[in-house]
């Protein structure tokens, strides 16, 4: 058993690639499989903790406390870590889910059109208050494939639409984000910056669109860069051109927003 402050979990999960840690939290006061805790000792968790209270949706986190404390295991100290309690989704990364699985077919086409739908309702929501995301991701997308519900949680690099963004995945960021980081390592000013590139809306979908292309191909859109009925003859034609206007590298020609999305979804 391990334990950070007064915080119980039974298994030590290490997860490569992501700026955090996670457990499920065992305490007999939460309900089973109520809060997770994400846990580092470098990452702090204060900007996402202020952060959450923006949002009400039920597919978008609850903050319950952040801090900082020693973790015991067994109880022996190990390490201090910094951690941020939230609710807990079941569920799994929606790519490696269907990694499992194997490429959709017909008979699973719907399902994957019905989870996509699901997912613009948490970024529609943030969308309308004024916020992107700005760092979706597989991981940051988690599928509960029992309800159908995908949930969008690590909101750690969400910002302001308009603002310089903090952080991104670099395989899963747009084309505007890419140029952004770039402008900024060349040295440009912040003002000129924002004057080139405008972080909004479509920038999420665009990182929708190469999960997306991910789940129904199995392969990452900058590496294939064919079109997705080439890899996988299941999909529809219209969802076809759905993924397509996703992918659009200019976004005044893309999908813009996950509201628009979800009505195209409809009309497959």
């Amino acid at each position: 058993m391990y334990s950070i402050d007064k915080y119980h979990f039974k298994e030590f999960k290490i997860a490569p690639g992501h700026r955090a840690n996670y457990a499920v939290l065992c305490n007999t006061e939460f309900e089973e499989n109520q809060w997770g805790m994400k846990y580092s000792p470098a990452n702090n968790y204060s900007r996402e903790y202020k952060i959450l209270p923006l949002f009400s949706h039920p597919q978008i986190p609850i903050r319950y406390k952040e801090g900082n404390a020693m973790m015991y295991k067994e109880g022996k100290s190990v390490i201090a870590q910094n951690y941020l309690i939230i609710t807990h989704f079941e569920g799994a990364d929606i790519v490696e889910y269907f990694q499992k699985r194997g490429l959709p077919d017909q008979d699973e086409m719907k399902r994957v059109i019905q989870y996509f739908s699901n997912a613009t309702l948490p970024l529609h929501h943030m969308h309308s208050k004024g916020y992107i995301h700005s760092d979706i991701k597989p991981g940051h997308i988690i599928l509960n494939p029992h309800t159908g519900t995908i949930a969008l949680i690590d909101l750690e690099c969400t910002i302001k639409i308009g603002e310089i963004i903090c952080g991104m995945s670099k395989e899963y960021a747009s084309p505007e984000q890419k140029q952004m980081i770039r402008m900024l390592r060349d040295g440009e000013e912040e003002k000129t910056v924002l004057k080139k590139v405008k972080m909004n809306a479509a920038s999420d979908m665009y990182s929708v669109g190469l999960i997306f292309y991910r789940v129904l191909t199995g392969k990452l859109w900058q590496e294939a860069n064919i079109n997705p009925q080439e890899i996988n003859k299941a999909i529809p034609d219209k969802l076809n051109r759905v993924l397509l206007g996703l992918l659009e590298e200019n976004p005044d020609n893309r999908i813009p927003s996950a509201e628009a999305l979800k009505k195209e979804l409809a009309t497959v």
